[in-house]
């Protein structure tokens, strides 16, 4: 278990965080620099990127380093969701290189794929659940090239059961995949999210 993960959230505008991760005197429109400070991807759920304008995504590829990655929730798109098209064609164009791809926890018909391939182009990563029998504390999608796992902040309420997860993780990556390790909840929990990317070194050096 060598490979580099990337742990971030779903979302960073969270109102709760305000008490246990954000400073109470920084201003909303900040949050995502600082989030981006400590981690370095964020799932940016369907409504989320629906929504967006031009400008606003704009804004937000400008508010994170060269080295911060968006990654859009495409979950529950259908196949003549032809109005989504257009949004995610605007998150390409004004998110460009910090958009590493986009994740799906269900599986997706062959035109919806194509469709959003299409608008991500070949250098994006489209991770794909294979099976709606997944275990709800935590979704694994993967394109064999990213393998993007989603766990339940409720989940992984002791180091335990975040090793475990862990471990399972490990044991499905396989040669050059990127594995990149999200959390939901409300909110997300940052203080768990820490600890899984102390934990994944502990782990990876036992087994150098």
């Amino acid at each position: 278990m060598v490979s580099e993960l990337t742990i971030g959230a779903v979302g960073w505008n969270h109102s709760a965080w305000s008490e246990q991760f954000y400073p109470d005197d920084l201003p909303p429109e900040w949050r995502l620099s600082y989030y981006a400070n400590e981690f370095q991807t964020v799932v940016l759920p369907l409504e989320c990127w629906l929504a967006g304008d031009h400008e606003q995504l704009d804004g937000w590829r400008e508010d994170v380093s060269d080295r911060f990655h968006f990654v859009l929730d495409i979950t529950g798109m259908a196949a003549g969701d032809v109005e989504a098209m257009g949004p995610l064609g605007r998150c390409q164009a004004a998110l460009g290189d910090r958009l590493a791809g986009a994740v799906s926890w269900m599986p997706l018909t062959e035109p919806v794929r194509e469709r959003v391939r299409s608008r991500l182009g070949e250098a994006r990563f489209l991770a794909v659940t294979g099976s709606l029998e997944q275990e709800p504390a935590v979704q694994v999608a993967e394109d064999g090239i990213t393998l993007c796992a989603l766990v339940a902040g409720e989940a992984v309420s002791d180091l335990k059961s975040l090793r475990s997860v862990l471990e399972s993780l490990s044991v499905r990556i396989r040669g050059a995949v990127s594995p990149m390790l999200f959390f939901s909840g409300r909110p997300p929990p940052i203080k768990v999210m820490r600890e899984a990317a102390i934990l994944w070194q502990l782990l990876s050096g036992l087994q150098r």
